[in-house]
């Protein structure tokens, strides 16, 4: 899957990507905090500030590669919290709509 990204830029290091935060159930969508821009809503798990089974909202997506429809995967890194895994998006023809 190629990665949208909302500003050209070299990728985040996608070697700490096993050690990122699991957002799961998640969504992408218009950041309502801002004229612009995307955020991710999800269920965490690995998070440092963060409870387990927590629903949280992301800062403002930089980059994102999801998986393929109906398969469990992909990466989105953001400038305030970081690189963050991808688990399984509850409606992908939604988000992919969603402009970065």
């Amino acid at each position: 899957m190629p990665v949208r990204m909302r500003h050209p830029g070299s990728l985040p290091d996608l070697s700490r990507l096993s050690h990122a935060p699991l957002l799961d159930e998640w969504l992408l969508e218009p950041d309502d905090r801002s004229a612009d821009g995307a955020v991710l809503t999800g269920i965490v798990t690995g998070h440092p500030r963060r409870a387990d089974g927590a629903r949280v909202t992301t800062g403002p997506i930089q980059m994102i590669e999801d998986a393929p429809a109906g398969a469990f995967g992909g990466w989105a890194w953001c400038f305030s919290s970081g690189l963050w895994r991808l688990g399984r998006c509850i409606d992908i023809a939604y988000s992919r709509g969603i402009e970065l």
